[in-house]
């Protein structure tokens, strides 16, 4: 079994080979995710680690996703199949798993659900979550997204919940499709907090 520390070099190496501007959107993604875990007291290597992963194949074209998906026995749904970039996480996280030696249960389902949240997130899945939205190049491009960074500091599932308010919101208006693992988080968290404001500015 890998260690923490020859995942993490063997990482490394596969984010210095991606295209460089995604390449340093996962580096920032790291540098949040450590910040992050480290307020909320989630352990920063492991942190560290979901960062360097999430994003390993966030660059190959719908039909290259979706050969992933088979090459690696996941099954899009209806909503995967027509939205392929949806799948580069859960492809990314059985990347880990398979040849990377990766066995961190929380690790492997941040990475998975890291673009459409689920139900009954770890912390750490949290924090790569929001880290992945609030990094400062998509906070320039997205400054709506700036409540989402001030919630996430005191409270995660508050900055969890607005960032779906949000994109909820956004898909309504451009007509997108939403993951039903988005709908069953926002659900969840509304429920829990008794759709008593959480996540309100």
């Amino acid at each position: 079994m890998s260690t923490s520390a020859s995942v993490e070099g063997r990482l490394r190496q596969a984010v210095d080979s991606l295209p460089r501007g995604l390449r340093d959107h996962i580096l920032r993604v790291e540098v949040e995710s450590a910040r992050l875990a480290e307020r909320h007291g989630v352990d920063v290597q492991r942190a560290k680690i979901s960062a360097l992963g999430h994003d390993l194949v966030r660059h190959k074209s719908d039909e290259e996703l979706l050969q992933l998906a088979a090459d690696y026995d996941f099954s899009p749904d209806e909503v995967e199949q027509n939205t392929p970039i949806l799948v580069h996480g859960p492809v990314a996280a059985r990347i880990l798993s398979v040849d990377f030696g990766m066995s961190d249960g929380d690790v492997l389902a941040g990475v998975d659900c890291h673009s459409t949240a689920r139900a009954d997130m770890a912390p750490i899945e949290k924090v790569l979550f929001l880290a992945d939205k609030i990094e400062p190049h998509k906070l320039e491009r997205s400054p709506d997204w700036r409540v989402v960074y001030d919630l996430a500091e005191d409270d995660l599932d508050a900055g969890l919940l607005r960032f779906l308010d949000l994109q909820l919101e956004q898909a309504v208006r451009r007509s997108w499709l939403v993951h039903r693992r988005s709908l069953e988080a926002r659900n969840q968290l509304l429920i829990l907090n008794n759709g008593g404001g959480l996540g309100s500015e």
